[in-house]
C-alpha cells in the first residue's frame, strides 16, 4: 500500500517510518504541505493520503482540498488534536477521516488498511 505521509513534527515522521514500513507498506514521507502537494503530483498515485492539519506552507486542510478535486474517492486521512466545529465542517466537506493526535500507533496500521480495503 502506497501512503504519502505529510506532518512538520519530525518525531512524527519517525514513527511513521516505524510503523508504516515494508513489506505492506510503502511510505513516502514528507515534512510539510508544499512538499505534500509536490510528491502528490510527482510520484504518485497513492492508495491513501496522511496529513497533519498545521503544517507550514500548506495547511493539511488544503492539501487535502487540492487532492480531493483531483481524486474523489481516494482515502485521506487527517491527523489533529481539533475537535471544533469548524474542524468537524471541513471534514465532511472533503469527505475525509480523521485521526487523533496522539496518534494510537498500535493500531495505525490496521486502521488505515481498513480504510483502503473499504474505500
Amino acid at each position: 500500500m502506497r501512503i504519502l505521509a505529510a506532518d512538520d513534527d519530525p518525531t512524527m515522521g519517525v514513527m511513521f517510518r516505524a510503523v508504516l514500513g515494508a513489506p505492506v507498506f510503502e511510505l513516502h514521507y514528507v515534512a510539510d504541505g508544499l512538499a505534500a502537494m509536490q510528491a502528490y503530483l510527482a510520484e504518485g498515485p497513492f492508495d491513501l493520503v496522511l496529513l497533519d492539519v498545521e503544517m507550514p506552507g500548506m495547511s493539511g486542510l488544503q492539501v487535502a482540498a487540492s487532492i480531493r478535486r483531483d481524486q474523489p474517492a481516494l482515502p485521506i486521512v487527517l491527523l489533529t488534536g481539533r475537535e471544533d466545529a469548524d474542524f468537524q465542517l471541513a471534514l465532511a466537506d472533503l469527505s475525509a477521516h480523521h485521526l487523533a493526535k496522539p496518534v494510537d500507533w498500535g493500531v495505525l496500521a490496521k486502521h488505515l488498511q481498513a480504510l483502503v480495503t473499504v474505500g
